[in-house]
């Protein structure tokens, strides 16, 4: 669904996540044909496909692959633009730990509890980085990882492995089968689909993502990987038997304007502790008796661009997702989430902005909007 605003002489939109072609109602489909009970709805265009019945099946996630970036990037007769089903929904927000758990689980952030880069964790009453499991100041959070212990979730793969008995395997850098390219991807895919049996595959690649974020959504090196992964799983289709590949990625990407909290003091005193969760969604806890001076502040500071929630705003709209939501929701959300809904985007510290020249998070259709695409390994035309 998107709403458009009209601010500062041109309209502002917003996109919400439709939960009815979300990348968590994907997954619902595929845990449903293997016979598991998922959370969340299923995709109709997703179960229609799946009852094609092939031997194997591959789930792809390409990194940052939204829409915008594959049809900027790939011709319309490109075999990829070509088998483009549909477009999906990501989640909120949009942005790696939040959405490709929810396509590797079938939860969304809001019954996860993995809602972005960082996260205020009550348990501890810090800020923590999931992936490294690192504090504000760069130090372990924990003796044990927070993400992998205490925001455990159910991977796909093991409730189909031990549910209906099929062999199942992640490709992925720290995956079951280790890949960090693509050729390494395509070489896993291509062996495991042709040993006797049904398989079922999730492979993982941190690109375009990791390029995009330092050379922007015109890049010619994401270009230029585009077309070879458009190369390569045409030939991977010719080279599996019996396998129905599908492809989506967890978030797009916009090219971003950054400014710097380091660069307004006047909003830094207002907080509790520095926001969480992404630059361009903001998870502020306030000072007591800081509001007035927080809104004035954060307004006049990122010229009005992002959209401020209360907490109570952001839980009763479920920018988060449905429920049945994670135990440590309610807490673990501050008095204001802040949405980005322009390129302006506001950094933590300066490193971090002259780091990036593109990025996502926020509530635009560039970057909830991702790509559905699907062939079959008997189609390679």
């Amino acid at each position: 669904m998107i709403i458009y605003h009209f601010h500062g002489g041109f309209y502002m939109y917003y996109h919400f996540t439709d939960i009815n072609r979300s990348i968590t109602a994907l997954t619902s489909s595929i845990l449903s044909h293997y016979g598991v009970s998922p959370v969340n709805p299923t995709l109709p265009d997703a179960d229609r496909i799946l009852r094609s019945a092939p031997r194997n099946i591959v789930l792809i996630l390409l990194d940052g692959l939204g829409y915008p970036i594959l049809t900027r990037h790939l011709p319309e007769g490109s075999f990829l633009r070509r088998r483009l089903s549909k477009t999906l929904s990501s989640v909120f927000p949009p942005t790696t730990a939040a959405a490709a758990t929810a396509l590797e689980s079938g939860l969304y952030p809001s019954q996860s509890g993995w809602l972005g880069w960082s996260i205020y964790w009550p348990p501890l009453n810090k800020n923590i980085a999931l992936y490294p499991n690192t504090d504000d100041a760069g130090a372990p959070a924990a003796p044990f990882h927070v993400g992998r212990t205490m925001l455990k979730t159910p991977s796909f793969l093991k409730q189909v492995q031990e549910s209906a008995h099929i062999p199942s395997f992640s490709v992925s850098a720290k995956g079951d089968l280790p890949a960090a390219t693509l050729d390494e991807l395509t070489a896993h895919i291509k062996a495991v689909t042709n040993r006797p049996g049904p398989h079922l595959i999730y492979a993982y690649l941190n690109e375009p993502d990791h390029t995009l974020h330092k050379e922007g959504c015109r890049s010619e090196n994401v270009h230029l990987f585009l077309q070879k992964a458009d190369y390569d799983f045409r030939q991977l289709a010719a080279d599996c038997p019996d396998t129905l590949f599908l492809l989506t990625a967890d978030h797009g990407f916009t090219d971003v304007d950054g400014i710097c909290l380091e660069d307004a003091p006047a909003l830094m005193k207002t907080l509790v502790r520095p926001p969480s969760i992404e630059p361009r969604a903001l998870n502020f806890f306030l000072r007591p008796g800081t509001e007035e001076a927080f809104l004035q502040s954060f307004t006049r500071f990122t010229e009005n661009t992002y959209t401020l929630y209360t907490k109570k705003e952001a839980l009763s709209r479920n920018l988060f997702g449905p429920g049945p939501v994670h135990p440590q929701l309610t807490g673990m959300l501050g008095d204001y989430l802040a949405v980005a809904t322009t390129p302006l985007t506001l950094f933590p510290n300066r490193s971090y902005m002259n780091s990036m020249i593109a990025t996502h998070g926020g509530m635009t259709p560039e970057e909830l909007t991702v790509p559905f695409i699907c062939w079959r390994s008997d189609i390679v035309s």
